[in-house]
C-alpha cells in the first residue's frame, strides 16, 4: 500500500518503533548512525526531518528497509455477524469456533470457542503450526489438558504454552464455556486449523 496524497507519514515515531523493538537505546542508534542523540531524539518525534543520507543511515541502524517506513499499516474491521465459522477443528458438536482476525493475518490468530454443555476439543491431543499459543476464558470453566498436565480455567484466567506441545481442552460445567484462543505467528490458514 502507499500513502494517499497529501498524507503526512509519520517517519520519526516508525523509527522509533523500529529502535525500541530492537531494544536500542537513543546512543546506540546515534552512534552506529553517525548522527547525535538531539537529532535523533528531534526525528522520532517528527519535530525535524532528516536527509536522504541521515534516514538511510539510521534505518541501517535500527535494521528496517526504508520502504518499510512508507508503509500504511493495515486497518481491518471484522464486524461479528461476518467473523467465518471454522468448520474443520477436532472438537465435539457442542462447540463453534469463529475466526475474529482477517484470514490473512501472518503475525497472529485469534479464534472464539463457544462450547455449549460439556463442549471440548475431542479427546485426543492435537498440536499446531504456531509457536505461542494463549487460552483465555471469556466465560464459563474449562480444563486444558497440556501433555501430562491438566489446567482448570475459570472467566479471566489465561494459560500459556507452546502450540507444537499436545493438548487439548473442555468445558467442565453443563453452563459452558466461551474461550479466547491467541496464536503467535498466525496458523497458515486458520480456517481449516485447530484450537
Amino acid at each position: 500500500m502507499s500513502v494517499a496524497s497529501g498524507e503526512r507519514v509519520r517517519l520519526g515515531a516508525r523509527l522509533r518503533h523500529a529502535r525500541e523493538r530492537s531494544r536500542l537505546s537513543l546512543g546506540d542508534v546515534a552512534e552506529r548512525a553517525g548522527v547525535t542523540k538531539s537529532f535523533l531524539s528531534r526525528v522520532e518525534r517528527d519535530i525535524t526531518s532528516p536527509s536522504i543520507a541521515s534516514l538511510l543511515d539510521i534505518c541501517a541502524a535500527v535494521g528496517v528497509a526504508p520502504a518499510d517506513l512508507f508503509q500504511v499499516p493495515r486497518t481491518t474491521l471484522v464486524r461479528s455477524a461476518d467473523r467465518p465459522r471454522l468448520g474443520d477443528l477436532p472438537k465435539t458438536d457442542d462447540v463453534v469456533d469463529t475466526l475474529i482476525t482477517p484470514a490473512d493475518e501472518r503475525h497472529v490468530t485469534v479464534l472464539e470457542t463457544v462450547a455449549r454443555g460439556r463442549g471440548s476439543g475431542g479427546e485426543a491431543l492435537y498440536t499446531l503450526p504456531s509457536q505461542c499459543e494463549v487460552c483465555f476464558v471469556v466465560e464459563g470453566t474449562i480444563e486444558v489438558r497440556v501433555e501430562d498436565g491438566t489446567f482448570l480455567l475459570r472467566k479471566g484466567d489465561a494459560l500459556t504454552f507452546g502450540a507444537a506441545v499436545p493438548h487439548t481442552w473442555r468445558a467442565t460445567t453443563a453452563a459452558g464455556a466461551r474461550v479466547l484462543w491467541i496464536l503467535a505467528p498466525a496458523l497458515p490458514d486458520p480456517r481449516s486449523a485447530a484450537t
